[in-house]
């Protein structure tokens, strides 16, 4: 972290840690105000980079959610009926080094923001095979509801949703020595929001992402064994915002005292596409394994960006447990 050279910010940081402080006319400078602004640009740009980068990995995190092993799974109307639901989590890695800087900046240090995570997504699925024709139909959801915790000196607040659903048709129904062969489409909605606020400062992030995607993908079952890969291509709009304020009584001395000559308390801003680009592709390879027990089925997989895939950029992972027909 930066470390303040000026009197002003060291009379800040003093009052994060203590209500005695109080800010006086006599600190307010010129190079007071531009320094003390140059933190919270730091702030707006970190939550902006993030804004970003959740338009990126969003979009990938949310296609793990309905991976089946078997690339056509057969006709809902047959003996036995093919069909089948379950469970799916799956993380994406994601930069979080502008949250990190964001987070910092704020003085939050309780909370241990590291430069990457992985952004996790999870649902429940339900595919149903074809009538008449060699299709199958997906549909994923997940909704969690606001879930609120008191965490490193902070409260914390997360509420996501995902609403999936695809649709895939059998190229090749798959036999004793060819595989099966599938092409398909899906779409999926992802919205969340996280919040953080302490005694003297607040932040939020949300973010709105849609997800179109085209897919490819061949399966081959040997015994209870099925191995498969797939090739996937998406493109995805974004509404992303965030807002970060101090608050409290250090926001209000900070208003009272050096609001007049221009002190940030507090910014907002977004991350936009108004619609679907289709110049800006996200290519995927995917694949995995699913495993067989009479009905149940459990699924690993692994999705690459292959514009990343030879650095440390978008990676997944998901797993998901079945019971299945």
């Amino acid at each position: 972290m930066k470390k303040i050279k000026f009197l002003g910010s060291v009379a800040l940081f003093a009052l994060l840690s203590t209500s005695a402080f109080a800010l006086k006319i006599g600190d307010i400078t010129e190079d007071w105000v531009k320094n003390f602004n140059s933190q919270a640009d730091e702030i707006s740009n970190g939550f902006d980079d993030f804004s970003k980068q959740l338009a990126a990995a969003v979009p990938q995190a949310a296609t793990q959610q309905n991976v089946w092993s078997d690339a056509y799974i057969g006709q809902l109307i047959s003996l036995p009926p093919h069909l089948g639901g379950g469970v799916n989590i799956g993380f994406t890695h994601i930069d979080t080094s502008g949250l990190k800087q964001a987070i910092e900046a704020l003085q939050l240090d309780d909370i241990d923001i590291k430069s990457s995570y992985y952004f996790p997504v999870f649902t429940a699925d339900l595919r149903i095979g074809g009538i008449l024709l060699p299709f199958d139909f997906d549909i994923a959801v997940m909704k969690t509801g606001k879930m609120s915790t008191s965490q490193f000196g902070a409260d914390l607040d997360v509420d996501l949703l995902t609403v999936g659903m695809d649709v895939r048709y059998a190229l090749f129904k798959g036999g004793l020595i060819m595989p099966k062969i599938s092409v398909g489409a899906g779409y999926f909605y992802n919205q969340g929001t996280f919040g953080v606020s302490s005694d003297y400062a607040k932040a939020n992030v949300d973010y709105k992402v849609h997800t179109m995607y085209l897919q490819a993908q061949v399966s081959k079952k040997f015994l209870f064994v099925t191995p498969f890969v797939g090739l996937r291509g998406l493109v995805s709009k974004a509404d992303n915002t965030w807002d970060w304020a101090y608050s409290g009584s250090y926001a209000e001395q900070i208003e009272t005292v050096a609001g007049t000559v221009g002190a940030k308390v507090k910014d907002n801003g977004s991350y936009k596409t108004d619609s679907f680009d289709f110049n800006a592709i996200q290519p995927q390879i995917f694949a995995g394994v699913g495993v067989n027990f009479f009905v149940l089925d459990f699924t690993l997989s692994i999705t690459a960006d292959l514009r990343h895939i030879t650095d440390d950029g978008l990676w997944s992972g998901a797993a998901s447990l079945r019971l299945s027909l």
